[in-house]
């Protein structure tokens, strides 16, 4: 019974992690799938194989990446949303069980912000009259937890693999129109970079940061990812042949 009120209160008043989860799922996943699938791009054009084998890699590639960081969202998330449970159940016990010493608690967290003794008091008896209020108080102060809502496994997951999808676009589209491997893998490239800039723009957009070194940063980290590519492919061309 418990368990199921906590639940129940969850559906209602929630938890939340701080930030925006969407946000850093979108970026990381599209900053995923535009590495590593033009790391493999690069690196099978540049051993030598046709356009239909990097399409096939590449698609090869973008299922697993997809596969994996989708269930690994979904995981994450759901690991995440028992966490939150357990600790607001935890906190709904101690409110029930112990109410003076979290009375106390709420008092010395007020005091340590500045409150006269006073205020402290009378904030802490008007906190205590809603439980919910009470436990929220509690989740975010001393456990760091910012009462919202939980997130959806399903929604996490989506949005990751969409996410994934999107970022491995932009160096697979060249060699689908292009049909000369090393031209095909010059414009995959410049794609990839472009791309990474503006992912990089977006982020810092959103993180209120400098945009333009924000998308430098992706593309640096693109451009050690690419070399690396270059050099693999050309390495594995060479020892197979």
């Amino acid at each position: 019974m418990a368990s199921e009120a906590a639940s129940s209160a969850l559906k209602e008043e929630g938890v939340h992690s701080p930030g925006a989860r969407s946000i850093r799922e979108i970026v990381f996943g599209v900053n995923d799938g535009l590495v590593s699938v033009t790391v493999l791009v690069v690196a099978v054009a540049a051993s030598g194989l046709s356009s239909k084998a990097v399409i096939l890699a590449a698609l090869a590639a973008t299922t697993a990446a997809t596969v994996s960081m989708a269930l690994g969202a979904y995981l994450s998330t759901q690991a995440q949303n028992e966490y939150f449970q357990s600790e607001w159940e935890r906190e709904m016990r101690e409110v029930d069980e112990v109410p003076d010493e979290e009375r106390r608690e709420v008092e010395g967290i007020l005091r340590q912000k500045g409150f006269p003794h006073d205020e402290a008091e009378q904030f802490t008896r008007r906190l205590m009259q809603d439980k919910h209020q009470w436990v929220d108080f509690m989740m975010k102060e001393e456990l760091g937890i910012i009462v919202e809502g939980l997130d959806s496994p399903w929604t996490s997951a989506g949005i990751m693999a969409l996410a994934v999808i999107a970022g491995s676009l932009a160096p697979v589209l060249p060699f689908l129109f292009i049909h000369i491997p090393p031209l095909a893998m010059r414009w995959a490239i410049g794609f990839a970079l472009l791309a990474a800039f503006v992912l990089g723009a977006v982020k810092a957009n959103v993180a209120k940061g400098v945009w333009w070194k924000s998308g430098l940063q992706f593309v640096l980290v693109a451009v050690i990812g690419i070399v690396l590519g270059i050099l693999a492919g050309q390495l594995f061309g060479h020892i197979i042949g």
